[in-house]
């Protein structure tokens, strides 16, 4: 659904809309106006769910107050489905972003340290398969965040993106084999396991 009461100048006045409820999950496109988005399924919330306490069994607390799950904003240059912020369903701040970043993460602040997406069921000429493996990526690539996980439960694979001078080298896993990720520093964690929910 597209809102078009009012089309917004610039992606700061969207922010500083006091009009705006807080439980709409709306999403910004370049030409002003504004998208209701569909909440996410049981099931993408309890990945995103289980990646959270992944990270803070590896990471202990220093890692609690920098992450966020699916409601911190993100300011992206628009492609593809020209939305020009994502909230990404699991996210880890740089330090920098608990001063700075109080409405949202917008262009210009140091990137995130990690974004993990749970794609939604289609076909790879979908909307919800082009928007984590095709337009986010560009999206994520192009704020230099140095890994991506796109979290594929309808394919039962993980795939892995990590920057490497300046651009996403992927890696999918799938079945039993160990995830290698910076993220998890060392530890061993199959796509089995993940989707399991083992710990």
């Amino acid at each position: 659904m597209t809102y078009t009461l009012r089309r917004y100048q610039s992606y700061q006045e969207y922010l500083d809309d006091d009009q705006l409820q807080p439980e709409c999950d709306c999403r910004l496109l370049s030409t002003g106006e504004l998208v209701k988005v569909s909440g996410e399924d049981d099931g993408n919330l309890w990945l995103a769910s289980y990646l959270f306490a992944l990270l803070l069994k590896v990471h202990g607390f220093s890692f609690f107050q920098l992450i966020r799950k699916g409601n911190k904003e993100l300011q992206v240059h628009p492609v593809g489905d020209r939305r020009v912020n994502r909230k990404p369903d699991l996210l880890v701040m740089h330090p920098d972003h608990l001063q700075n970043a109080k409405q949202a993460i917008t262009l210009g602040m140091s990137p995130p340290r990690f974004v993990a997406e749970v794609v939604s069921p289609g076909n790879e000429s979908s909307d919800n398969y082009l928007r984590d493996y095709v337009w986010k990526r560009q999206q994520y690539e192009e704020w230099q965040i140095p890994e991506y996980w796109i979290i594929d439960p309808h394919r039962e694979q993980l795939t892995v993106l990590i920057l490497t001078n300046g651009r996403y080298q992927e890696m999918v896993y799938k079945g039993s084999a160990d995830v290698v990720s910076p993220i998890l520093n060392g530890f061993r964690l199959s796509v089995t396991q993940m989707f399991a929910g083992e710990i």
